[in-house]
């Protein structure tokens, strides 16, 4: 598995590694700074009320984890944007993130919420594929957990989403 905290605890390989990502083109410099930003913002303001919206349903809480994903994944592009750059790899925007925001704007608490809900997204996709073929009991099981999950990622993804407004107001 990929460690991502190496780019925290190390600048320069962060910044080596954000170079390669751009030399290769996984990230991409950007003209439309501006426009791209708000472009993302709307997105998230989009997950999350199709977030609130399914938490008010009582059920779906895979896909709450799923919209917490992008609400937080568009929130952090919309933080590369305003910087002049775009990403559609998730290591590249958490390396870009690290090296363009950690420790001025972003905290260590910000940049693990980024990488949880992706690894979260990879077991929520995993779960809704394999879900047809586990049994009844066992599925109720894993609708509770994902209640519980749901709601807690949720408040995270409040938090993170209005703390990158703030970012960009400033």
């Amino acid at each position: 598995m990929f460690k991502w905290e190496k780019w925290m605890e190390n600048k320069e390989e962060c910044e080596k590694e954000f170079e390669e990502y751009l030399n290769k083109g996984i990230i991409k410099k950007e003209e439309e700074k501006e426009s791209l930003s708000k472009s993302h913002l709307k997105k998230t303001d989009y997950n999350l009320s199709l977030i609130n919206f399914l938490l008010e349903q009582k059920r779906f809480y895979d896909w709450v984890i799923v919209g917490c994903y992008y609400a937080v994944y568009h929130a952090a592009l919309s933080l590369l944007s305003v910087k002049g750059y775009s990403s559609k790899n998730h290591f590249a925007t958490l390396c870009a993130l690290i090296h363009l925001y950690y420790e001025e704007n972003l905290n260590e608490k910000d940049i693990e919420l980024i990488a949880e809900v992706s690894l979260d997204k990879e077991e929520v996709t995993y779960f809704v594929e394999a879900k047809n073929k586990r049994e009844s009991a066992s599925y109720g099981i894993n609708e509770e957990f994902n209640k519980i999950e749901a709601e807690k990622l949720k408040v995270k993804t409040v938090l993170f989403v209005n703390k990158v407004k703030e970012i960009l107001e400033d």
